[in-house]
């Protein structure tokens, strides 16, 4: 009874291990094609990464967060294990080739963690930090995004889904958590004024948080040559003034200097994308390998840590420089294979490889440390 009742006040104890197991079985899906060209299992790979790995990480986070940011009540066994159910589905269907179901398991699992949110911001007794409704507007996006993929034959469904979905959930999450882990006290001061008044959540969100959210889900819908620009200037925007990416960190740990590269490789990889048109899903993966993975691991091992032995020295460990360079060494890879067209599927075996011995190095330093 102790240990259900530790998982559902803190679910990223189950949900964190089990996003890098997906997330190990969808890199190493590469290995084989260095040996058989044939193999080409995008489908499952992209549902392991992104559903599996992102889905689990975002929901581990945001279970355990939420109840504590608006003083609610934990989670309840039946949304934990909805979304884990949900999760497997989708991984079920995207294993058989079926891309609409897996699409449509998929749109539910935005839609539990949506009834997990608004279940408790009705109830809050505080207001949540103001960039949070960029969270919301991702999960939104999420299922949408999803419902259209399964029922359109739309490039622009899966391009939200795949990219634009996460990168507003992080956007929303970093917008608090990246200048309070750096230091910037000064930022989350300010925003605290903002958003800890007695008023409606809406009425916290300052005027240019709602340009930065409709200039990017905006660019989303419009024509790429336009829109990926307005990305790199709703994401620089933030970048710059809400994350002060331009100043060193203030608290200088091996975690700070890491999700300050990340946060800085995240905005780059939104400007390489606008100026690099032939070779643009190549170019996402900055995004899907130095965003997401890096900063899900780096945001991870401060849950961890602050959640279990809540020893600060943790944060400080030569480590996650180590597993910073290999992320990104296997980002320059993945994305350099577009250029070498004659060893291309070598070259994503290689980042995978890579990418495969970051994830392996960091769970065994932190995973040692969620115990249910």
């Amino acid at each position: 009874m102790k240990k259900t009742h530790l998982v559902l006040s803190e679910p990223y104890r189950l949900c964190f291990p089990l996003g890098v197991l997906a997330l190990l079985w969808g890199i190493f899906l590469w290995l084989p094609i260095i040996w058989n060209p044939e193999i080409y299992p995008v489908l499952l790979h992209r549902y392991l990464v992104i559903n599996g790995f992102a889905g689990l990480f975002i929901g581990g986070f945001l279970m355990t967060a939420v109840p504590r940011f608006s003083k609610t009540f934990f989670a309840r066994s039946f949304e934990l294990i909805g979304y884990l159910l949900v999760s497997l589905l989708g991984l079920y269907f995207a294993y058989h080739d079926n891309e609409k179901l897996m699409f449509i398991f998929s749109s539910l699992q935005p839609l539990i963690l949506l009834f997990y949110l608004f279940s408790r911001i009705f109830k809050r007794k505080e207001n949540p930090p103001y960039s949070f409704i960029f969270i919301f507007i991702g999960l939104i996006l999420w299922t949408v995004s999803a419902l259209g993929s399964a029922f359109f034959d739309s490039e622009m469904f899966r391009h939200l889904h795949h990219e634009g979905a996460i990168a507003a959930i992080i956007l929303g999450v970093g917008g608090r958590l990246i200048p309070g882990i750096l230091g910037h006290v000064e930022i989350v001061s300010a925003q605290r004024e903002k958003y800890e008044r007695p008023v409606p959540i809406l009425m916290t969100v300052p005027w240019d948080f709602w340009i930065i959210i409709a200039l990017f889900v905006g660019s989303y819908f419009l024509d790429e040559s336009i829109g990926v620009w307005l990305r790199v200037v709703s994401v620089s925007v933030v970048a710059l003034k809400y994350w002060k990416l331009y100043l060193a960190p203030k608290e200088k740990t091996a975690l700070t200097w890491c999700i300050w590269i990340s946060a800085w490789l995240i905005t780059l990889s939104f400007i390489i994308r606008g100026g690099w048109s032939e070779g643009a899903i190549h170019a996402s993966h900055s995004f899907f390998i130095n965003g997401i993975v890096l900063l899900s691991l780096l945001i991870g091992t401060r849950v961890i840590q602050s959640h279990g032995p809540k020893d600060k020295t943790l944060e400080n460990l030569k480590t996650l420089y180590v597993v910073t360079f290999f992320v990104f060494f296997a980002s320059a890879t993945r994305i350099s294979a577009f250029l070498m067209p004659d060893s291309y599927l070598n070259h994503l075996a290689y980042s995978s490889i890579v990418l495969g011995l970051a994830l392996l190095l960091w769970s065994f330093k932190y995973l040692r440390y969620i115990k249910v």
